[in-house]
Formats: C-alpha cells, sequence, structure tokens
C-alpha cells in the first residue's frame, strides 16, 4: 500500500503535461502512486500518457469515456486512490523534489492536521519565475483567509484520504470552480491546517488556466464559499456588515462612496472582533496587514476604485486608519501588490 496517492486530472494537456510527469516520478519519496484521470483528451494527452506508464510502474491512468469536468475527474482519482494521503497536482505545474517526502514528513508529525500547503513559485507559460510566496501560514491564519480565499494554490494541497470516520473525502461536483476552496473548507472542519514556508511547487499562471478563463465565476463561488466560514468563525452581525465587501470583493458591483463607506465598516468590525482573538502579538500584526490589503484589493482593484482619480482619493479617506498597515503589507509583498495592480485592466 503506497504512502501518498498522487491525483491529477487532465483534458489536452500536451502543453506542459511532459514536465509535470517527470516532476512527480523524481520525486525524492518513492512511495507513491500516480492516478492520471484522462477527461477524454482529443489531442495528444493520451499518448504522453500511455509512454510514460509503460516506463514507471507506479503510473495508472484512468480514461473518462467523455469530458467530465475538473471536479468529477478528480472524484474519480480519489475513489480510485488507495493511500492513506491524496497529493494534489496539475498538469501544467511542477513539483519540486522534496515536496512529498516534506509533506508527509509534516502530517507524519502532526496527526491533529487533516490538511497542509506549501509555499510555491509563480511561473509563467514559459517557465520563468514571477514571484516566490514562502510566508508560510498556521491554522488561525488559514481561517482568517477563508473568508475570502483558500490559504494557497490547489496543486500544493496534501491532505488525509479519510474522514474521521473513515469515509473517503470528495469533492462536491456542485462547484465547476472553486471546487479546492470549498474541500479546504471542509478539511479544515476535520482537523487543523497548515501552509508550510518551503517552497515545494511551481504553479503555473497562463492564459489558458480556469484562474484567468473562468475568473468571475470563481470569485461568485469563493464568496458564497467565505459566506460560510465567516459565519462559523464570526458573530452573525459582522458577517451581516462585511456583505458589502463580499459583494465588491467578487465583482458583483462596483464601488461607489456608500458602498466604500459600508465596506470600510465591515472591515472594521471584523478587524476589533480579530484583535481580541488574535493568540499572539505576531498575529495581530499580521491581521492588520491582512485587512489593509483586502480592503485595498477590494475597492482599488476588484471594484475598479483605482480607475477614478475622485474614488482614489475617498479611499484614502476613509480608510485612512489603515493606511500605514497597508503600506507595511506592500512593503512586505511588493510583488503581490503590483499583481493586483495589472488585475484592474483585466475587469
Amino acid at each position: 500500500m503506497p504512502d501518498i496517492s498522487v491525483v491529477m486530472a487532465v483534458y489536452n494537456g500536451e502543453d506542459f503535461l511532459s514536465e509535470t510527469l517527470q516532476s512527480v516520478l523524481k520525486q525524492s519519496h518513492t512511495g507513491f502512486e500516480f492516478l492520471i484521470v484522462d477527461d477524454a483528451s482529443d489531442d495528444m494527452t493520451s499518448d504522453l500518457l500511455t509512454q510514460a506508464a509503460a516506463t514507471d510502474g507506479r503510473i495508472r491512468v484512468i480514461r473518462n469515456e467523455r469530458n467530465l469536468g475538473l471536479t468529477a475527474s478528480l472524484n474519480v482519482g480519489l475513489r480510485a486512490a488507495s493511500g492513506t494521503y491524496i497529493a494534489r497536482i496539475d498538469a501544467d505545474d511542477v513539483c519540486l523534489p522534496d515536496r512529498l517526502a516534506q509533506q508527509l514528513a509534516f502530517m507524519e508529525a502532526n496527526p491533529d492536521h487533516s490538511a497542509v500547503a506549501c509555499g510555491h513559485h509563480v511561473i509563467d507559460a514559459s517557465g520563468r519565475t514571477m514571484r516566490t510566496v514562502s510566508g508560510g501560514l498556521d491554522d488561525w491564519q488559514i481561517r482568517w483567509l477563508g473568508g475570502f480565499n483558500p490559504p494557497a494554490p490547489h496543486p500544493t494541497y496534501f491532505f488525509r484520504r479519510s474522514r474521521n470516520d473513515g469515509t473517503t473525502i470528495l469533492y462536491d461536483e456542485a462547484f465547476r470552480t472553486a471546487q479546492d476552496f470549498e474541500l479546504w473548507s471542509r478539511l479544515a472542519q476535520q482537523g487543523k491546517t497548515r501552509v508550510l514556508p518551503d517552497v515545494l511547487v511551481k504553479y503555473r499562471r497562463h492564459a489558458n488556466a480556469i484562474t484567468v478563463r473562468k475568473r468571475r465565476e470563481q470569485a461568485a463561488n469563493c464568496a458564497f464559499i467565505g459566506r460560510s466560514n465567516l459565519g462559523r468563525r464570526l458573530p452573525a452581525g459582522i458577517v451581516a456588515q462585511l456583505e458589502p465587501l463580499i459583494s465588491l470583493f467578487s465583482y458583483q458591483s462596483e464601488v461607489d462612496r456608500s458602498t466604500m463607506i459600508a465596506a470600510v465598516a465591515g472591515c472594521d468590525a471584523m478587524l476589533a472582533h480579530d484583535l481580541g482573538s488574535a493568540p499572539k502579538a505576531g498575529h495581530r500584526r499580521w491581521v492588520r496587514r491582512m485587512t489593509a490589503g483586502l480592503l485595498a484589493e477590494t475597492i482599488l482593484s476588484r471594484a475598479g476604485g483605482l480607475r477614478s482619480i475622485s474614488k482614489t482619493f475617498m479611499f484614502l479617506f476613509y480608510a485612512r486608519r489603515h493606511l500605514p498597515s497597508l503600506f507595511r503589507a506592500v512593503t512586505s509583498d511588493p510583488m503581490m501588490a503590483l499583481k493586483s495592480l495589472k488585475n484592474i485592466a483585466r475587469h
């Protein structure tokens, strides 16, 4: 029985598939099976998978008779898996050599954790590193982030295959996008979760990626999932106050003076609650930066405020108490701030 089942679903992934396969097969930890679900590809994907399976017995290819989509295809792989742990990877991403070994070691040493992700390089279609995310997050920080986004990209996920009651964990097929966020949210109800600071995956962003092609659908699903997560950790009154922010964050409304004031007020209420519940001084500094960054990302980027000089000045006025924390957030991760500014042209 393998320790780990690496699960991947692919549809017409010939462009980057060979690199991805080799990155998994060359892992320093070798006790794994590699389950690949070919979702009825009609390019060279099937041939590449057949060749790879013929040279390495750890690969098992499952071919869908018709195209089922990513979520359902991943469930095909999960139902066929036999490992104690599941490691996710997508057909355009790359595992660094010690990825499986380090995530396995963490989970074995922390039986109270249900899942672990890791740091990552963001790469482009040519494989060039655009930025690196390596801060690491503990369970308290991840639960805070769960109100808005998953804690790390899907291909960094490593989790226990079975629930506490012994049943197999599956994706919710109601979600064609953000299925990773929904899954992580349920994993977080099974136990603690962590994001390791170690950079163990290269996460590729390109024009054909789902996160690019289906940005708005994904944002709407993230808002739906985030509301549930917020409801589990915050009083109902604060969750209600956050609704204008969530609407702006998920591209469902444009910013004006009244929504901006309401979004800032919601963040103020959430921050007051979180400063009181933060376990350490470092967490209080972190949540101040994250709240300020959330406000700026929402109002200036996602809601289009930066396209208007008057709205930009309104933000500087109404969110003025968050500006010192925003400055620290930008200086601590300038590449993330630049990414948010570039997003304005896409919306």
